[in-house]
Formats: C-alpha cells, sequence, structure tokens
C-alpha cells in the first residue's frame, strides 16, 4: 500500500503553476472572445433610466399629449414625405430617401437628408398626394389589412454629395456653408462646396442638376477630428460621432461621441450596425459618452463632458451660445453644460449625469435620441423619443443585487447579434421648456407628441424644427415625418 502510494505521480509545484497560468490564460482569452467590450459593469440608480409610462389611448389630443397619428383630428397635422419616382428622369439603382437619421436645412431653406449609404440627398419640388396608407407603415406592427386615404407629400431626390465609406448621422450647416456631420464609423467630418447651398436655389438645382453639377465645383468631403487631446497630453480616439450642432455666435461645432464601443458591418446585410453599439453601451453600463468640441479657428478639439450613457443628440440652447444640451440615451434623460462656467456642471465639475455636465430633465416615457432648440422659439426645445422601455429590459436596469443584474447584463452580451430584442415600437416627440436663470422657471415637459403602437411613425432618431414644424428622421424609414405645430 505505501509502495503503490509511492508510485503514484505527484504534481511539483511547478507544473501546478503552469497548469493555472494555462487555465488563466484560456479564461481571458475566452472570455474576450465572448465579451469583447468586457463584461458589464454596476449601474448606479441615478444613472438608470427613470421613463414614465406613456398614454395608452393616443387617438385623442389631451392635455399635454397629442397624437402623431395621421389619422388624428385636432390641432396638429401630421404627414409624411415620400420619394417621388417619375418616369424619363434617368434615375437607375436604389431609391435615396432610405433611412435618414436628421434632416438638416440650409439658410436659404433646402433640405437635405443624409442615407444608410453614405449619400447627401436633397428633397425638391414637392407635391402632396392621396395615398393610402396601411396600419402599420410607420415601422410598427400592423394590426389590420385595411388602408385608409391619407394626404402626404413627395419630392424628387437629387443626391448631391457622396459623403464616403461611412454612416453619416447628425449634422448642421456652418456659418461658411460647410455642413459638418457625425459619421459613426469615420468621426466628426464635413462637407464644402455643395450646389445649392450658396448662390444655386433650390429651384434651379432641381430643375437643371445635371447642367448645375458640371458648373458648380465639385464637393469636398474632409475628415475633420477622429480623435481628441485628453488633459494629460495623451490622444483618445473618436469612436462613434453621433451628432452635431454649430454655435451661433462663436461658430465652434459641438459633437457627441456617444460610446467607445465602434460600430461594425453587420455580416447578414453588409451595412454598418450602428444599433447593435448603442445596445451594448446601455447593456454595459459603463456610461462612455462624451460631449465634444470642434474649433474651426484652431483646428482643436477638446472634451466638454463625459460619462453619458450613449451620447447621442445635441444642441445649442441659446442664441448667446451659453448653454449646449445633449441627451443621455439610456438614463432617458436631458444633459446641460455650462459655456459660461457658471452652475454644477460648469468647468469640469461632476454633475448629475456625467462629468462637466448636469442633469436638465427626465420624466420621459422613454429612450431619447435627437434634440433640437430652435432660435426661433426661444425656451423650447424638442427631443426625440427613439423607443419605450419594455418591462423585461426595465426589470434588467433595476435588477436587485447589483451582482445579479451585472451577470444578467453580461450574458446578454454573450448572445448573437441576431438574437438582440428589437426596439419596442414606438414613436415620440417631447416638447420641453428648458427654463430661464431669470424668469423662466424650472425645465419641464410642456407637450409630447407620440404614436403609442408606432403604426404610422416609428423608432424616431431625429427631430428639426424648420417654419413652425417637426421634421421627423428614423433609422428605419424610407419617408420623412411632418408635424405642424401651429
Amino acid at each position: 500500500m505505501v509502495e503503490e502510494e509511492r508510485r503514484r505521480p505527484r504534481l511539483s509545484p511547478w507544473t501546478f503553476l503552469a497548469f493555472s497560468i494555462l487555465a488563466t490564460s484560456i479564461h481571458k482569452r475566452l472570455l474576450s472572445y465572448l465579451l469583447p467590450y468586457g463584461p458589464a459593469v454596476d449601474i448606479p440608480i441615478r444613472h438608470r433610466p427613470k421613463c414614465v409610462a406613456p398614454v395608452v389611448d393616443d387617438r385623442r389630443d389631451s392635455n399635454n399629449v397629442v397624437s402623431l397619428r395621421m389619422s388624428s383630428r385636432g390641432g396638429i397635422t401630421s404627414t409624411k414625405i415620400y420619394e417621388r419616382f417619375e418616369e424619363g428622369d434617368g434615375r437607375r439603382g436604389p431609391p435615396l430617401l432610405l433611412n435618414p437619421e436628421t434632416i438638416v436645412f440650409d439658410d436659404d431653406g433646402a433640405m437635405y437628408v443624409m442615407n444608410e449609404n453614405a449619400k447627401l440627398i436633397m428633397l425638391v419640388d414637392f407635391v402632396e398626394e392621396s395615398r393610402e396608407e396601411g396600419e402599420g407603415d410607420g415601422g410598427g406592427e400592423k394590426t389590420n389589412d385595411d388602408a385608409r386615404p391619407v394626404m402626404v407629400l413627395t419630392a424628387k431626390a437629387i443626391e448631391v454629395a457622396d459623403l464616403g465609406i461611412g454612416r453619416p448621422l447628425g449634422g448642421k450647416f456652418g456659418r461658411n456653408g460647410c455642413l459638418y456631420f457625425a459619421d459613426a464609423v469615420l468621426g466628426l467630418a464635413r462637407v464644402c462646396d455643395l450646389p445649392g447651398v450658396a448662390n444655386t436655389t433650390t429651384t434651379s438645382m432641381s430643375s437643371s442638376s445635371s447642367s448645375s453639377s458640371s458648373t458648380s465645383p465639385r464637393p469636398i468631403v474632409e475628415l475633420v477630428a477622429s480623435r481628441v487631446k485628453l488633459e494629460d497630453g495623451s490622444w483618445s480616439s473618436i469612436n462613434y460621432a453621433d451628432d452635431v450642432d454649430v454655435g451661433p455666435r462663436t461658430g465652434h461645432v459641438y459633437f457627441t461621441d456617444a460610446t467607445d464601443v465602434r460600430t461594425d458591418r453587420d455580416v447578414r446585410t453588409g451595412r454598418w450596425d450602428i444599433l447593435y453599439a448603442s445596445k451594448v453601451e446601455g447593456v454595459r453600463g459603463k456610461r462612455t459618452g462624451r460631449l465634444l468640441r470642434y474649433r474651426p479657428e484652431t483646428g482643436e478639439v477638446d472634451v466638454l463632458a463625459s460619462g453619458a450613457a450613449f451620447a447621442n443628440g445635441v444642441s445649442v440652447m441659446d442664441e448667446e451660445e451659453t448653454r449646449v444640451l445633449y441627451t443621455s440615451t439610456f438614463e432617458a434623460v436631458v444633459m446641460m453644460h455650462r459655456l459660461d462656467g457658471n452652475g454644477k456642471g460648469g468647468g469640469g465639475g461632476g454633475g448629475g449625469g456625467g462629468e462637466g455636465a448636469e442633469r436638465l430633465l427626465d420624466g420621459f416615457p422613454g429612450l431619447l435620441d435627437g434634440i433640437d432648440c430652435p432660435r426661433s422659439r426661444p425656451g423650447l426645445c424638442y427631443v426625440a423619443i427613439v423607443s419605450t422601455l419594455s418591462p423585461p429590459v426595465n426589470a434588467i436596469f433595476s435588477m436587485t443585487p447589483s451582482w445579479l443584474g451585472r451577470v444578467v447584463r453580461s450574458l446578454l452580451m454573450m448572445i448573437p447579434r441576431s438574437w438582440s430584442p428589437p426596439l419596442e415600437p414606438y414613436g415620440g416627440v417631447a416638447e420641453i421648456f428648458v427654463g430661464d436663470d431669470e424668469n423662466g422657471g424650472p425645465a419641464r415637459i410642456t407637450r409630447i407628441f407620440q404614436d403609442i403602437d408606432g403604426r404610422d411613425f416609428s423608432t424616431i432618431t431625429g427631430v428639426t424644427e424648420h417654419d413652425g414644424k417637426l421634421y421627423l428622421g428614423s433609422l428605419h424609414a424610407d419617408y420623412v415625418g411632418v408635424v405642424s405645430l401651429d
């Protein structure tokens, strides 16, 4: 027995150490494969989305809730702009009005969109038409096969510029007529020398696009910023530029870097999958979104605020350019950064939702996307509500104890991309009063425009006010939504 025990092989300390190192290496490699963006982290209570339940019946206008349904009867009128195809126009290839995130207007009032194929499109020659609109044409689930006659607008779509290989999202025209745009793949970019921006009118653009292209200089696309220098002297890459606004006083360009998760292509479709990166940022809970500023006079980029749970829409709040608002999508909150250095968030302090900013307003019925503060309506801003928060997702965010929430959210990040849950069908825009330090009172929600189940309008990602109307963009639509405010 003793001799048999002596003959049994024993592991030496060095062998045990080698096996431990090998097991640790395999464990790390397996985790890096299953969780390439790292495991989920704790989400403090103050950073969890605090969404209120939307009003269920939105067929009637009541109090501060207004229906977006195209069949609504009330003081609000909603419609859509579709691309019009005409015989003999020489058009070939796929539609141009395809999944526009944001609608942009130049100083002459010309309307532009940037589609998912990175083409800058001008919409001209608007015609009112009657067409049969079926339930569910907004992106939500179709509930019946009955179509109803509605009045819509159609327009010719003209390709103005090829913006490159990336996926442009938000944009805004600057002082010099250049369009600054946020590209989720490349960073902050701009395109100049656009036909129709300076002296070319929309009429001449639509009537003789070939002749205008031969006489006008070719649009020049420039990558303005793909990284930002930090205070310690190191460089940080801009992985997901999302939205842009231009300061009316300084001409500075304010833009969001939504997350440190890079956008990649969906191998099934070959398209840039910009939604997956946002889902990873939300489920992971690391809050890596930032508000950045580009100074055209020096070419420098600096970080104004950080710590957002997917920094999304951005808009300068006032004509004096003292405050910038931006949305933190997975906190469902509007943040404010003070450029004048006053208040809790000025100068890089720790505000309620991120470093260098303060929490301005929450209590929305869903997750937030684009934001626009029009100069023509001082004190008012409009926020796109991209989706409601389903009960299962809400339960995951509020799960206790915290370690269990981390485990569940880490497991969710391991599932195949094709299994990730889609956004809840919903279309909404919030009108908010952003407050005034002197006589305006606190920030508050004044009106909610919504399509509760997304039958006519769904997944609204961008909102732009122009001449008393809201123009709505979506990543899953072949139209531009239009809502009359007056």
